[in-house]
């Protein structure tokens, strides 16, 4: 029995060596990767865009991140289609006040047909069939952007080898703890993850804040009817992208996130729905992310030693340590809460470390209010309870209100 308890410990000293390796070069890869800012000029022609804003429901914030869209500085066509599928969703009068208030615009508003169990993946289906824009710019509802946002990205898509352009979130109004746990994810774990990874096995997914192709790329994939049923509908976008020979390319840019007012509780449901997903999605490189997390590995080695001094010194140098990296990467990713919100640091990573392990148990997710069963091959299936009749019936046709 010692000598299996010494076993685990060496074991474990090890996977908080590889977790505190893989955040030092997860932040000098972040580092290499934002001092790249240089971006090629726009086409002499600036193709048209279609700005597509999948959505349910909506939040404090939502008609602002709207908004911003509105005040985008381009020289070519833009349009602004948003697209929802009950026809008593918030987001309706919110499309009226938008029209009101940015009569220039070309702003529509389209009803989807509810396709498959993912109805986000419902939505954006519906939006790309009735979008005119060359180029396809799917956005999440609580991002906003900056008058230039086109301006950056639609000469890197623009690229012949370029397939599929996505952006990482930057967390801003994190007023609740909740909030400021998910927005330390996005900026100083997710973050980190991602620029490792684009400099050891590339990039070969997206994800839901920007998702950008050109029109006949989507078209060569046939839209998004091939993964209705998938939880994961921006990992199989990019994935498919990829497997066309295309690249899938992550610009220095991020892009600011509203956060959502949830507790800690719901932050970590959250959290744990996007470790299933990962997991589905990338089958054995999920191992990957596990040796990410020193603090949580440092805790488990302080708990496996508690009486002894050395266990704790050394969760107190992981802590050092990653409090140190943390405070250089905020010169890049300049997070509006940092001050309010470093302390959560530690808590983010042991959080992480638990929902890492708890994806290899269970198959049941929540998404936005309902239950689902997440299937081997990374399909959703509604929970049994959830199958009862919506008060106010779908749409069974895409409309368009001009």
């Amino acid at each position: 029995m010692i000598a299996l308890w010494w076993a685990m410990t060496v074991l474990v000293g090890i996977l908080v060596l590889m977790s505190l390796a893989s955040v030092v070069l997860g932040c000098l890869a972040t580092w290499r990767h934002f001092a790249k800012r240089a971006s090629p000029g726009l086409p002499d022609f600036a193709p048209k865009v279609s700005i597509l804003k999948p959505v349910e429901g909506a939040g404090p914030m939502t008609y602002e991140a709207f908004a911003s869209f509105c005040r985008i500085d381009y020289p070519g066509g833009v349009e602004i289609v948003v697209g929802t599928i009950r026809q008593d969703d918030p987001v309706v009068a919110m499309v009226k006040r938008l029209r009101a208030e940015f009569p220039d615009r070309e702003i529509r508003l389209v009803f989807a047909q509810l396709q498959g169990t993912n109805r986000k993946t419902s939505i954006m289906e519906a939006l790309w069939r009735n979008a005119s824009g060359q180029f396809l710019f799917f956005s999440d509802a609580d991002v906003m952007v900056s008058k230039d946002y086109l301006r950056q990205l639609v000469p890197r898509l623009a690229q012949p080898e370029v397939g599929c352009l996505t952006c990482l979130p930057r967390g801003i109004e994190a007023r609740t703890v909740g909030g400021k746990l998910i927005a330390l994810h996005y900026d100083f774990n997710y973050l980190p993850q991602w620029m490792l990874a684009q400099r050891t096995t590339g990039i070969h997914w997206a994800i839901g804040h920007t998702m950008a192709v050109p029109r006949a790329v989507l078209e060569k994939l046939g839209g998004f009817t091939n993964f209705l049923n998938h939880l994961a509908d921006d990992y199989e976008l990019g994935n498919r992208v990829s497997q066309l020979g295309l690249r899938v390319i992550v610009p220095p840019l991020l892009l600011d996130c509203v956060m959502p007012p949830e507790s800690f509780g719901a932050s970590f449901v959250r959290m744990r729905r996007w470790k299933h997903t990962i997991r589905r999605a990338r089958g054995i490189q999920f191992l990957g992310m596990v040796v990410t997390y020193p603090v949580f590995w440092a805790l488990i080695l302080a708990l496996l030693h508690p009486l002894e001094w050395w266990s704790w010194g050394a969760l107190a140098a992981v802590l050092s340590i990653r409090w140190l990296l943390a405070v250089g990467l905020q010169q890049i990713v300049r997070m509006p809460d940092w001050r309010r919100a470093w302390w959560l640091l530690p808590m983010v990573d042991v959080m992480e470390g638990i929902t890492c392990l708890g994806a290899y148990f269970g198959n049941t997710v929540f998404w936005a209010g309902r239950r689902y069963s997440l299937l081997r091959d990374g399909t959703l299936e509604l929970s049994p309870e959830e199958t009862r009749p919506e008060k106010s019936a779908p749409v069974v046709a895409v409309k368009v209100k001009n």
